[in-house]
């Protein structure tokens, strides 16, 4: 039975996962209604609606146990709680190297700006991101503690470093970014620098583009970032 032919409501899949638990998958299992009222935190009556409507689909079949019923997932049923247990544990695993930002735009101080412009910033960020940055950060003030949060994590992490670099007059000290994806349209790079004037409210983001003209923003409106712990953006494509 291919997976594109599963079908079973919220409800059918959770009483399927819960008589999966109660081990009646590969064989019958002598469960109870009163058993299953129990784990689902449903009435005996409740449960045994539950088991009769899964019948009537098809995803689970009843047989006689002694003096009782024994219930066992169908192919049909099993199917569906892979199915949803391969979803499940997908998502898992791509969260696992992403963290999603949401932050408001703003004007910054134009240091970012000056920074990026610099050739051995600009020349670092190409042999190591793959593109020559816009002049210029995308400067977003986070909405929500949990991204603040997930800003501060960012500087416990490894990251890319752009190596520092000395022109002469001064030195400048490397740069840890990630890669980054915006809008879920632009690729980019999230900073994490070190010493900045900005607190762990604030997202920078560069990108080859002008953000702010391509996705025509202004202070003020929100835009989304995608932010890659892993490979990035530019090696899935």
């Amino acid at each position: 039975m291919s997976r594109e032919n599963v079908g079973a409501s919220s409800s059918q899949l959770t009483t399927l996962l819960h008589l999966a638990r109660l081990g009646a998958v590969n064989s019958f299992a002598n469960v109870t209604t009163r058993m299953l009222g129990e784990s689902m935190g449903l009435s005996q009556q409740a449960a045994s609606l539950r088991i009769a409507d899964l019948q009537r689909a098809g995803l689970a079949e009843r047989a006689h146990s002694g003096r009782g019923l024994a219930v066992r997932l169908t192919e049909k049923g099993l199917d569906a709680v892979e199915t949803f247990l391969a979803d499940v544990t997908s998502n898992l695993e791509r969260g696992r190297d992403t963290l999603q930002f949401r932050g408001a735009v703003f004007t910054g101080m134009k240091e970012g700006a000056y920074y990026v412009s610099l050739k051995g910033y600009a020349e670092g960020f190409a042999r190591a991101l793959g593109f020559e940055p816009f002049p210029g950060t995308l400067n977003l003030r986070l909405t929500s503690e949990a991204m603040i949060g997930q800003r501060r994590r960012l500087d416990l992490l490894k990251g890319i470093v752009i190596p520092g670099f000395a022109d002469g007059r001064r030195s400048y000290g490397g740069v840890k970014c990630f890669r980054a994806k915006v809008a879920g349209r632009y690729p980019g790079a999230v900073l994490a620098i070190e010493r900045t004037h900005h607190d762990s409210s604030v997202l920078e983001v560069v990108s080859p583009v002008n953000l702010r003209r391509s996705l025509g923003l202004k202070d003020g409106d929100e835009c989304a970032v995608m932010t890659y712990l892993g490979e990035g953006w530019a090696r899935r494509r």
